[in-house]
Parts: C-alpha cells; sequence; structure tokens
C-alpha cells in the first residue's frame, strides 16, 4: 500500500488551539484526534525533506495567519463547516494536486465538522455569520510539520494544550457576546 505525504501547519498558539478545541468538541461530541491544523501540501507521492520542510518555515517565517469566515461543503461524508485561514503568503508554499487552484480556487481552511448532520452545519454556519458572534483568530505561533496517511506515530512532537480559557479570554475581547458558549451550543443542539 503506497501511504499519502502531506505538510501541516499545526497550530501552536494555546489561546487558539483552545477556541478551536471548543468549537470541534461542540460540533462532534469529541476532541480532534490530531492537533488542529492546516493542510498546505499534498497528497504528495514522497515523503518532504528536511530541507522542504525548512523552505517553507523560511517562506512562513514572521506570517500571521487569520483564522475567520466560517463555510461549507459538501463532502462524501455529507457536509463541512470550516473556518477559513488567510495571508497570501500561503500561496507561495500551497501545493495540493488533488485540489488545483485553477478548478477549486483557493481555499485554506480548517475543518471543524464533516458528517451528515446538514442542520447543525447550517446553524453552526449562521450563529458565526452574526455580528456578536463572529470568530476572529490571528495566530504568528504555529509549526511546519510532514505528515504521513497510516503512520503510527502522527505528530512526532509534544502537541500543544489548548488553553481551556480560551471562551472566556475570547468573550473578555469583546470580539464575541458574553453568552457565547450557551448561545453556541444551544444554536447548534436546537
Amino acid at each position: 500500500m503506497m501511504s499519502s505525504h502531506f505538510v501541516f501547519i499545526v497550530f501552536d498558539d494555546p489561546y487558539v488551539v483552545g477556541v478551536l478545541d471548543f468549537l470541534v468538541e461542540a460540533l462532534n461530541g469529541r476532541r480532534w484526534q490530531q492537533p488542529p491544523h492546516l493542510t498546505i501540501q499534498g497528497p504528495l507521492p514522497e515523503r518532504p525533506t528536511a530541507a522542504c520542510i525548512e523552505q517553507i518555515a523560511k517562506t512562513l517565517a514572521g506570517t500571521q495567519l487569520l483564522i475567520a469566515n466560517p463555510g461549507i461543503f459538501h463532502t462524501k461524508n455529507g457536509s463541512a463547516l470550516y473556518l477559513q485561514v488567510t495571508n497570501e503568503i500561503l500561496r507561495r508554499v500551497w501545493n495540493k494536486p488533488d485540489y488545483p487552484i485553477e478548478k477549486y480556487g483557493f481555499n485554506p481552511h480548517i475543518t471543524l465538522y464533516d458528517g451528515p448532520d446538514i442542520n447543525k452545519v447550517k446553524k453552526a454556519h449562521d450563529f458565526f455569520r452574526t455580528n456578536k458572534h463572529k470568530i476572529e483568530l490571528l495566530c504568528d505561533r504555529y509549526s511546519v510539520v510532514p505528515y504521513t496517511a497510516k503512520q503510527i506515530e502522527l505528530f512526532p512532537r509534544d502537541d500543544v494544550v489548548g488553553d481551556e480559557n480560551a471562551i472566556q479570554r475570547l468573550i473578555a475581547s469583546g470580539k464575541v457576546g458574553s453568552a457565547f458558549r450557551s448561545s453556541f451550543m444551544a444554536a447548534i443542539n436546537n
């Protein structure tokens, strides 16, 4: 069996990881099996070399990524809800042969949910699109890592633990309403 190889950006900011962990757990009933990440390359026929990973990291050095703007797309599992990850410099390291930009556009994103419950997806999407519940996270702490599908040790590194107070910090920042947590849970579960 041939393995598929990828390059991920893995988020290392406990605040960003904490917010994403909350959203994923609320939508899926469980946390991610892998750390929150953005796939920037792959599938590739061969594992990226250390020099390749280093060059990508150098290209992205000092780049701040905006995680915001929800979207929906259809998948083999049903529907997916995602947050876009934006910064134009991502185009310089983007290589997804199965999803060429010419055909699919350029849409870096973090998938929060991929499953059969289209109503949950639509409710969460509508919730995030209201002004008082917009998620906008800035992240400049991340790692570029190679990943091989089906390998036993997916991420040979210590994962960043999400800040359990991240939602409270998001509320305190004034970026979302004070009832964000309970409103989100009510919106997706009604």
